[in-house]
């Protein structure tokens, strides 16, 4: 075990199989290596990304597909062959938040996400070149918009299952009619 005195969590134990190591640092931080994921609280989607190589450094992670489902990292081999990922499923994908003083204005950065290979405790944070994605994206209103979709897919599929229905009661109708009419 070792122990580690951070700013946010005081002083933690952590056992060293827990380590993931990111031999590239994170853009801004190339000089910190070593981390260890903390959880936020039991039923949050948020986790720490804790520096153990600086205990004032931890970063907010979350899972972008809890927010944006149609989020796709496109890599290349090569930028992930130091992760030795033998299955996409390996694979964990997170982004950097930033959370300000008002929650609605919280951000993620979709540009530059955090790929790990949880099985060997090593990570890499890749730089995107997908134009659509930003630095600065905004939680709450890609919830909003994902809401707005799921409430309008309820309503098309609300529109379709009245129409079978008036179909059915037509057909209905029209036999009970023609049943009458002999």
């Amino acid at each position: 075990m070792i122990k580690v005195t951070t700013s946010r969590f005081g002083e933690i134990e952590i056992n060293e199989s827990e380590i993931i190591e990111l031999p590239h640092g994170l853009v801004g931080f190339p000089e910190l290596k070593k981390f260890i994921l903390l959880n936020h609280d039991k039923d949050s989607p948020f986790k720490w990304l804790q520096s153990i190589d600086d205990g004032s450094i931890a970063f907010v992670l979350i899972n972008p597909l809890l927010f944006k489902p149609d989020y796709t990292v496109e890599v290349t081999e090569n930028e992930v062959s130091d992760l030795d990922l033998n299955k996409e499923e390996d694979a964990v994908i997170s982004v950097i938040i930033t959370m300000p003083t008002n929650p609605q204005n919280m951000t993620a950065n979709l540009k530059a996400p955090l790929v790990f290979n949880l099985k060997n405790r090593k990570g890499k944070q890749i730089i995107l070149n997908n134009s659509s994605y930003t630095t600065r994206h905004n939680i709450m209103e890609e919830m909003k918009k994902n809401n707005e979709t799921l409430e309008n897919q309820k309503k098309v599929q609300s529109t379709i299952e009245k129409a079978k229905e008036n179909r059915e009661n037509s057909k209905a109708s029209l036999q009970e009619a023609s049943g009458q009419i002999k």
